[in-house]
């Protein structure tokens, strides 16, 4: 088990990340209240985790109910859209190719990135037997961004925390990352994946691997 030193030393690392992101993008003007924000609490952001949360679960439950996993995704996809800043995320997995791209390159980049993104979910996300998702707190996190916490809870085992790194984007919440077992940073996963790709042949061979990638796990269904 990881000590809570070590477990305080993970997470620090994984929202250094999230401080580099917030600084190679634009800073929302926000007010000096945080969009949703009443007494000290974000229910915004805890209603854009909520709504993912119902998504992945009726993932779950459509899996179980055999539905193919293209059908599943078409579902999907527009929830991920609409909970995730997927640009923002890709402009820093992709840093700094993405900036240097024409707009037609990181279009198409963005689509392969939204569809391989919720391929994975569906991937994952695969089976039901009563699973839950319970929002269990919210803390903040480096220049104005807040982390909601969920617990995957799963009858005779031990619940799985999902942290979800959110960035206020006007008057709403959006997801930048989400940490695994509350330390595992998605978003250092996928630019420490994407980068040889990058340099071997820029945003377009980066493209090109998202829809494969997104097609194999798929799988023709």
């Amino acid at each position: 088990m990881i000590g809570s030193f070590s477990r305080r030393a993970w997470m620090r690392a994984a929202l250094a990340l999230a401080v580099v992101a917030a600084g190679l993008l634009p800073v929302p003007a926000v007010a000096q209240q945080a969009p949703g924000t009443t007494a000290g609490t974000t229910p915004g952001a805890r209603a854009t985790v909520a709504r993912l949360n119902e998504a992945i679960l009726s993932l779950m439950r459509e899996a179980a109910g055999r539905e193919s996993a293209r059908a599943r995704l078409q579902r999907f996809l527009p929830v991920m859209l609409d909970t995730f800043d997927l640009e923002a995320a890709l402009r820093v997995a992709a840093a700094p190719y993405f900036d240097q791209s024409a707009e037609p390159e990181k279009r198409q980049a963005l689509d392969a990135f939204a569809r391989r993104s919720a391929a994975q979910y569906v991937d994952r996300f695969d089976s039901y037997d009563g699973q839950r998702l319970e929002i269990v707190g919210e803390r903040p996190a480096p220049r104005g961004m807040l982390l909601v916490d969920t617990d995957l809870v799963r009858a005779g085992k031990a619940p799985v925390r999902l942290s979800y790194l959110l960035r206020p984007e006007g008057d709403r919440w959006r997801i930048l990352d989400v940490l695994a077992k509350g330390t595992v940073s998605q978003l250092a996963t996928q630019r420490s994946e994407f980068q040889n790709t990058l340099r071997g042949g820029g945003l377009a061979a980066l493209t090109r691997d998202l829809n494969s990638n997104a097609d194999r796990i798929l799988g023709g269904a």
